[in-house]
């Protein structure tokens, strides 16, 4: 059988594997004997029975023993014939696969197809390391890993490009480079809408002014600052009034959703409130009624002295007072432990 290798400069050479040519022919073979098995077969059958000897008596009858005897004869013809036929291709293949369809080995390293005529592969094992042209299997696959690279850093850049055009589409709609074209074209195709106006008016770019930056300011350069300074002033109180009317227009619709959501999350808190006040007011009957104090209005206990209108004494007064008292106690516990001590002395003095 022919090796791999072989087999593969064969397929490139015809440009279909060899084995399919050994298919073709066996494949042709068998349809002109299946034809011919036919032709056989259908002769029999309309050839007359005493032509092919049957007139013995003893038949009952001659047409259908005609027609059992070439059915059958025809079947094991067919047999022998597919047998043969399977057999020879068999040896035909092997012998075509081996002889016929291959490539010496002391003549592959010199074969040469026509496709690859004029071409030199006398360093293509080599790596292109020199840089001399000639590109070597180190070479394909730097230069494999730098087109990917390429087409990945192509497609990094496309998706910043989207971005970019996007960014910058949106910047001049802010600014207003393109509104006069585009109301241009929406007032021709609204003609005759009643609403075209206030449709031009709510489409206009919002930093529209500052494309007109330099409106005014013809002729003036930059030794006279001041005067620069008060003309782009002067140049720009016309946009500032359109921008002021503008705001005003949205000031209404501002304060009525403003006060929609205030009214939602008042009616969402009714039902707190009217409960804290309950408790508040339930509480304060209990302490007054039950507990007999007299509360404030904000719901502190009022005490003696605030009720004689004397003043109330501050936290400091009182913390100080209990550090005198305190050092008044120390004093006693002193003057008590120094009694005891001149008793006891005296006491054995006397023993």
């Amino acid at each position: 059988m022919a090796s791999r290798s072989d087999t593969e400069l064969l397929t490139e050479h015809f440009g279909y594997p060899p084995v399919s040519l050994l298919d073709l022919i066996i494949n042709t073979t068998n349809t002109l004997a299946d034809r011919a098995l036919s032709s056989i077969e259908s002769g029999l059958l309309n050839a007359p029975p005493s032509a092919l000897g049957f007139r013995a008596p003893g038949f009952p009858s001659p047409a259908e023993s005609h027609r059992n005897e070439v059915e059958e004869g025809v079947h094991k013809l067919e047999t022998l014939l597919f047998a043969a036929l399977d057999k020879n291709f068999d040896k035909f293949e092997i012998y075509t696969m081996r002889f016929l369809l291959t490539v010496a080995p002391e003549d592959e390293p010199f074969t040469t197809l026509a496709h690859y005529r004029g071409l030199d592969f006398g360093d293509a094992g080599e790596d292109d390391d020199d840089g001399d042209g000639d590109v070597g299997v180190g070479g394909l696959n730097q230069l494999r890993r730098r087109l990917q690279e390429s087409m990945k850093l192509n497609a990094m850049l496309e998706a910043e490009k989207a971005r970019n055009e996007g960014l910058l589409g949106e910047v001049r709609r802010l600014v207003g480079v393109n509104a006069g074209v585009k109301h241009e074209v929406d007032n021709n195709n609204n003609i005759n809408n009643n609403n075209g106006g206030e449709k031009t008016k709510e489409d206009k770019a919002v930093f529209g002014f500052l494309a007109d930056k330099r409106k005014g300011l013809e002729g003036v350069g930059g030794d006279r600052p001041l005067e620069t300074t008060a003309r782009f002033g002067v140049s720009q109180l016309s946009s500032l009034r359109e921008m002021s009317t503008h705001l005003r227009g949205l000031l209404p619709r501002l304060v009525a959703q403003q006060g929609g959501a205030e009214e939602e999350e008042e009616e969402g808190k009714d039902w707190r409130r009217e409960r804290l006040e309950y408790v508040e007011a339930a509480t304060r009957r209990h302490l007054e009624n039950v507990r007999g104090l007299e509360l404030t209005r904000d719901g502190a206990v009022r005490d003696d002295a605030e009720m004689a209108g004397e003043p109330k004494m501050r936290g400091v007064e009182v913390g100080d007072l209990e550090r005198v008292v305190g050092l008044l106690g120390v004093g006693e516990k002193e003057d008590k432990g120094g009694e005891k001590e001149r008793e006891g002395g005296d006491r054995m003095d006397e023993s």
